[in-house]
C-alpha cells in the first residue's frame, strides 16, 4: 500500500521481494558503518557485523504487506485517508549473533572497564596460600547496552557513553577461607600421575602444582571451585611431552636374506590430554595416595597402518636385478641418492608409479650432483648425471617381474655395462620410468648397492605370471661416420685416430608373459642404436668438401725422387724380381 514505512524505509507500492531487498540493502550498509561509543570515559569502535548484525527482512516485508489489508472496510478505508497525511511505520526487528554479540561484550568487559566485582580467590607465594576476599566493582549494563547499540545502528551514528552500573558479589568471606584450605592440603606435597599400562609417569613437585591452581566460579551463585588451569598445564607439560607422548609409526615390510616377507605392526600416536592431565593433577592432589592416572588419547594414525600393510598382500619377491659401475665416480654418489629416495616405496594395486614424479627434478639442493650424462647424443657434466643406470636396473627388475611398463626411453647409444635392448635412460621431465601396478597386491621397491653395485629389487604376488625375454640378433648395422679433426701439423698422407667409432644397430626386444590360466601375452619392441663417429686428426688439406673444418686447401706433393734415388730403387726392385 501506498504510504507504508518500515523503520526510516519508505516501501510504498513496493512488492514483498522489493521489500526484502531493501531492508537487506539497508542492513548490508549499516554492517560496513563503523560506531563510535565510549566506556568510562574511553573510546572505542563497534562494527557491527562483528557482532553477527542483521535486520530481519522476511518479517518486515510481512509486516508491511499487511498494512490496510487487516479488519472492516471502514477501518481500512481510514487507514488509507490517513497515510496520505502521515505514513505508518512498521518496526524492523534488529538482531545480533548471540554468541558473537556475547564475546563483543566480554572483550569490551575485560579490556575498557579498570574496576570489574572480584568473586574472591587466593593468592600463591610460592606453596603459601592467602585469601583474597570478594570486593565490588563495575559491569556493562547488558541489556540496556544492547538497546543502544541497536538504537545507533537504527539512525546510522553513535557518540552516547554505554551504560554501566555497579555489582557486588554474592561470594562469602566463609567461601573464599573454603577455598584457602583446600588449596593448602593440595600443596602439601607433590604429586605423580601414571600412565594405565605403568609405562609413562609425570611428577609434580608441590610449587609446579601450585602454578596450575586456578579459583573459578562455581555453577552455583556465591560458590567458588578450585582447579588447574588449563593453559598453565600446558605451559608445564611443553618441555615433556617429547619423553611422555609417542609418535605414530608406520608397519614396516621386513626382508630375510631369503627374501621372504614379513610385516612388523606400527601404531598410531599416543598424545596427552591436556585437559584431563590438568584434572588429574588437582584430583591426585586430594588423594591421599597423592597419585592419579596419567590421561593419554589416540592421536594420528600411520600412514600405513599393520592392516593396510596386510592388506596389500606382498608375499615375495617378484622381480630383481644388478647392474655393476666403476667404483668411487661422482656418477655413483647420484645412483645411491635415488636408490635411497625410493627404497621402500609402495605401489598400491592399481596405481601408477613415475620416477620423475616422486623423485622430482635433479638439482643440487635434492642432493644430486654434477656427473657425466648423455645429452643430445653428446657426453657432458649435468647435476644428475648416472641415474640412467639406475633407471636401467629399475627397468629390467619391474621387466622381469611382469609388470605393465607405460613408460621407458633405450639410450642413444649402446654401453657394454647395460644389456644389449633391456637399458633405460632418464631425464625431467622426460624420459621417465613409469610402469602401472597391474596386479592385485601392492608393490614394494627396495633398493640396495655396493661400491660397484646397483640392485632393485620389487617385491609383491603377480599372481604366478611367467615372463621369458628374447632379444634378436643385431640387424640394420650402420658403419659410424667419419668426423675429421683439423692438423696442420700433421702430413698430407697421415692420420690420428682420435676415437675409434662404433658401429649402429638395431635389435628387436620381446616379453612373453603366460599368466596361470593359460593366457599368453607378448610385447615387442624395436630398440636402435646410434653409431659413434669415428674422429680422426688430419690435415686440413684432407678434409673433404661440405664436412665440418673444410678450407679448400691443396695438399702439397711430394718432391721428386733424385737419380741416385731412382737408381737404388730400381735396383732393389730388380733384386726383388729376381
Amino acid at each position: 500500500m501506498a504510504g507504508v514505512h518500515v523503520g526510516d524505509l519508505d516501501v510504498s507500492l513496493l512488492t514483498r521481494d522489493d521489500v526484502r531487498a531493501r531492508v537487506r540493502a539497508w542492513s548490508e550498509q549499516r554492517n560496513a558503518t563503523p560506531l563510535t561509543f565510549s566506556i568510562a570515559g574511553s573510546a572505542l569502535t563497534f562494527e557491527p557485523k562483528s557482532a553477527g548484525f542483521q535486520a530481519d527482512a522476511d518479517a518486515a516485508a510481512e509486516r508491511a504487506l499487511t498494512v490496510g489489508r487487516d479488519g472492516p472496510l471502514v477501518r481500512r478505508f481510514a487507514s488509507f485517508i490517513a497515510r496520505r497525511f502521515r505514513a505508518e511505520t512498521v518496526p524492523l526487528t534488529l538482531r545480533f549473533d548471540a554468541a558473537r554479540l556475547e564475546q563483543v561484550l566480554s572483550e569490551w568487559q575485560s579490556k575498557q572497564i579498570s574496576d570489574p566485582p572480584f568473586p574472591g580467590g587466593v593468592s600463591l607465594d610460592g606453596t603459601t596460600v592467602s585469601p583474597r576476599y570478594a570486593q565490588p566493582g563495575t559491569v556493562l549494563d547488558r541489556p540496556r547496552v544492547v538497546e543502544q547499540l541497536k538504537n545507533a545502528i537504527s539512525q546510522g551514528h553513535g557518540g552516547e557513553a554505554l551504560t554501566t552500573r555497579s555489582e557486588t558479589p554474592k561470594t562469602e568471606r566463609g567461601e573464599v577461607d573454603r577455598v584457602v584450605a583446600l588449596a593448602q592440603s593440595m600443596l602439601t606435597s607433590g604429586v605423580e600421575l601414571s600412565a594405565a599400562d605403568g609405562t609413562r609417569h609425570l611428577a609434580l613437585s608441590a610449587p609446579e602444582l601450585a602454578g596450575l591452581l586456578q579459583v573459578r566460579l562455581g555453577a552455583e551463585p556465591g560458590r567458588l571451585e578450585l582447579g588447574c588451569a588449563l593453559e598453565a598445564t600446558q605451559a608445564l607439560l611443553a618441555p615433556r611431552r617429547a619423553a611422555l607422548e609417542q609418535a605414530p609409526e608406520n608397519a614396516r615390510f621386513v626382508i630375510d636374506a631369503q627374501d621372504h616377507v614379513r610385516v612388523e605392526p606400527g601404531h598410531g600416536a599416543l598424545v596427552l590430554d591436556d585437559a584431563g592431565v590438568a584434572s588429574a593433577a588437582c584430583k591426585a592432589a586430594q588423594d591421599p595416595t597423592r597419585k592419579a592416572e596419567l590421561s593419554l588419547r589416540a592421536g594420528a594414525e600411520p600412514a600405513l597402518s599393520t592392516e593396510a600393510a596386510e592388506h596389500l598382500g606382498v608375499i615375495g619377491l617378484m622381480g630383481t636385478y644388478t647392474t655393476r659401475h666403476a667404483c668411487c665416480q661422482p656418477r655413483v654418489q647420484n645412483i645411491h641418492h635415488i636408490a635411497d629416495l625410493l627404497d621402500g616405496t609402495i605401489v598400491k594395486p592399481g596405481e601408477t608409479f613415475s620416477v620423475n614424479q616422486v623423485v622430482g627434478q635433479r638439482s643440487v639442493k635434492n642432493g644430486f650432483r654434477p656427473a657425466p650424462s648423455i645429452e643430445d647424443g653428446e657426453m657432458v657434466d649435468t647435476v644428475g648425471g648416472g641415474v640412467s643406470q639406475f633407471a636401467t636396473t629399475l627397468f629390467n627388475a619391474l621387466f622381469y617381474g611382469g609388470y605393465d611398463i607405460l613408460e621407458r626411453q633405450p639410450h642413444t647409444y649402446w654401453f657394454t655395462r647395460y644389456p644389449m635392448g633391456y637399458d633405460a635412460t632418464l631425464s625431467y621431465p622426460h624420459p621417465d620410468i613409469v610402469f602401472k601396478n597391474d596386479t592385485n597386491a601392492g608393490a614394494l621397491i627396495k633398493t640396495a648397492y655396493t661400491d660397484t653395485t646397483i640392485t632393485v629389487k620389487i617385491y609383491g604376488d603377480n599372481g604366478g605370471r611367467k615372463v621369458r625375454a628374447e632379444v634378436s640378433p643385431r640387424q640394420n648395422i650402420v658403419l659410424p661416420p667419419v668426423e675429421y679433426i683439423p692438423n696442420p701439423h700433421l702430413d698430407a698422407d697421415e692420420e690420428k685416430p682420435r676415437e675409434g667409432g662404433m658401429i649402429g644397430w638395431s635389435v628387436i626386444v620381446k616379453r612373453t608373459l603366460t599368466f596361470p590360466d593359460g593366457k599368453i601375452k607378448e610385447e615387442r619392441r624395436k630398440v636402435t642404436y646410434k653409431p659413434r663417429a669415428r674422429r680422426v686428426e688430419v690435415h686440413p688439406c684432407k678434409i673433404p668438401e661440405g664436412e665440418p673444418g673444410h678450407t679448400g686447401e691443396r695438399c702439397p706433393k711430394p718432391k721428386a725422387d733424385s737419380d741416385e734415388d731412382k737408381d737404388r730403387s730400381s735396383g732393389a726392385a730388380d733384386t726383388g724380381a729376381k
